[in-house]
């Protein structure tokens, strides 16, 4: 039994009262014997006799009478004998409520023909139908954001809820909700999750859910299907690598590439792989292409759209220092068309005036690094070359192909004033060899540690050198129209400055969205503090007093009864 006033109970105190009065009226008068009266004794004692038991009948009436009115007036709640089917009317205690309805895009996955939405959509009906109008109710959705409202206005807000493109942090959300419930001044506090639970959707750390807030989470299905979804797709140089993502150990399924809404290339993937796709030669421009999956139970991650810009070829002169491995590469790129002879970028072991953009490696003789490094500062490069640095493989690299070519000599690449670290280091450098720089850019200038010849690495014999050349002086040298990412449905927006297109803005569902597994409901219970419940066992777990009714009717009738029961006793025992 539970109470809604239980702060009434202290008024059983008063219940003591007329024991108190009771023993205050007992007197015991003094006894002088007269023979005469002797005889009166008998009667006496049989007098005595019913006026004690008319006395212990009035104090046990007015006890249980005061102890009916406090009970009443605490407004008991016991088990209601009618279904759980008509809740609504069983009363609770008022509480504060917090619906949240993960609408996210791991929502529309579909399970024995039905998404999975329209049940979490179900359950978060019931819990806000059976809401009572003192109740205090907020809703959140994928977005995060908790809207209050009348029960009436929340229940329109769930019916309209489709799949969202957004991704929601359950940890985050179930820490925002208890807050804000442990705010009100409500005898019940709650938040009901109702969600997919997937593994990722718990972010890092606890709810840290306060003391007194109940927090009851749906239990997922059983089984879910195995899903694959594309995570992210790269263009790099002539290629594009796709990522596919989703549930562990889901079969590979075939990937197609599509440019311009035309077939270019396909291949076979699973879960965790990440397959490379030739791009055809395209013009200059900017580019269009979809990366998608056969068409699996969860819909909305099977596709995924990207960009990329072609510059028209780069005029570039290779000056004597640069060596006769990059003028041989330069002569192949002229000849396919891919890069002009001209001024706009230089390659060499100085820095020319007149070049828009250098490429620069070490010179030759030692001796000459000096006025280099003073050429370099006053360029505003960030940038100086240091002392010899060890042998080592190339890692990180910008440019597609040539990680893990060897470095048999280099020179160390130094940070400068506010080069590389004021202006975001892991931004400027392109390429490293034993985690240290070996291809920075900087104001205008690709500075390399090593000359780009068989004495210093065996990049001058790599099939990878002429692509690497390629993208040097195509894509590196002359700068990246930028391509950010963001959250939303598959598509793209350019961002224009004038009539000239500077960038674009790609959107797609977060690759985490892919994977369906469920969180174990141990894990649910250590992040969330939540009690994982069925939908039956949550429709009877839900506010503190549901499915209950208040006794404080009968016990006023009882009341009465005891207050008509006592002035009888009062009246017609005289």
């Amino acid at each position: 039994m539970t109470f809604l006033h239980p702060l009434a109970l202290l008024g059983l105190a008063a219940a003591a009262i007329p024991a108190l009065l009771h023993l205050l009226e007992r007197r015991i008068p003094p006894e002088a014997e007269f023979p005469p009266l002797r005889y009166l004794s008998e009667a006496e004692r049989q007098s005595a006799r019913r006026l004690r038991l008319r006395h212990v009948l009035l104090l046990l009436l007015r006890t249980a009478l005061i102890a009916l009115i406090v009970l009443a007036a605490a407004r008991p709640l016991v088990p209601a004998p009618a279904p759980a089917s008509i809740a609504r009317a069983a009363v609770h205690q008022r509480t504060a409520l917090v619906v949240i309805l993960d609408n996210s895009v791991s929502s529309g996955v579909v399970v024995d023909g039905r998404p999975m939405l329209d049940r979490l959509r179900a359950a978060a009906r019931s819990s806000l139908a059976a809401a009572a109008a003192s109740d205090r109710l907020w809703l959140v959705l994928a977005d995060g954001v908790a809207r209050a409202g009348t029960r009436e206005a929340l229940l329109a807000t769930v019916d309209s809820a489709g799949v969202s493109p957004r991704r929601l942090d359950l940890t985050a959300a179930v820490r925002d909700a208890a807050r804000l419930v442990d705010a009100e001044p409500l005898e019940g506090r709650e938040v009901h999750v109702l969600s997919d639970l997937q593994r990722t959707a718990l972010g890092s750390g606890r709810a840290g859910v306060p003391r007194g807030v109940r927090v009851l989470a749906l239990a997922p299905l059983s089984e879910v299907p195995a899903n694959r979804g594309v995570g992210s797709v790269r263009v790099s140089d002539a290629a594009v690598a796709v990522s596919i993502v989703g549930t562990p150990g889901a079969r590979p399924a075939a990937v197609t590439l599509q440019v311009h809404g035309r077939e270019v290339g396909r291949a076979l993937a699973a879960p965790g792989s990440t397959v490379s796709i030739a791009l055809p030669p395209g013009g200059p421009g900017w580019w269009v292409g979809a990366a998608t999956l056969d068409a699996d139970e969860l819909r909305a991650d099977d596709r995924r759209v990207f960009a990329w810009r072609v510059a028209s070829p780069a005029r570039v002169t290779a000056s004597s220092g640069a060596g006769p491995f990059v003028a041989a590469a330069l002569a192949v790129l002229e000849q396919g068309q891919r890069v002009r002879r001209g001024g706009d970028v230089v390659i060499g072991d100085r820095l020319e005036g007149g070049a828009a953009v250098s490429v620069v490696v070490p010179p030759a003789d030692p001796t000459l690094i000096g006025p280099l490094n003073r050429a370099l500062a006053a360029r505003g490069v960030g940038w100086r070359i240091a002392a010899a640095g060890t042998p080592g493989p190339v890692a990180a690299s910008a440019a597609t192909g040539i990680d893990g070519i060897p470095v048999s000599r280099r020179y160390r690449l130094d940070a400068i004033g506010d080069g590389g670290r004021g202006k975001g280091e892991d931004s400027t450098v392109l390429a490293r060899v034993n985690g240290e720089p070996w291809l920075t850019r900087d104001a205008g200038i690709l500075l390399i540690g090593s000359r780009l010849d068989t004495a210093w690495t065996a990049l001058p014999v790599a099939p990878a050198f002429v692509p690497f050349m390629d993208a040097l002086v195509n894509r590196l040298a002359r700068g990246e129209a930028p391509v950010s990412e963001v959250e939303g449905p598959p598509g793209v927006e350019f961002r224009a400055r004038g009539s000239d297109t500077v960038g674009a803005i790609v959107s797609g569902p977060d690759p985490r969205e892919s994977d369906l597994t469920p969180a174990p409901a141990a894990l649910v219970r250590d992040v969330l503090g939540a009690e994982v419940l069925d939908a039956t066992a949550l429709a009877a777990a839900r506010f503190a007093g549901a499915g209950k009714s208040d006794a404080s009717g009968p016990l006023l009738v009882l009341a009465l009864l005891v207050a008509a029961a006592e002035l009888g006793v009062a009246t017609f025992t005289r």
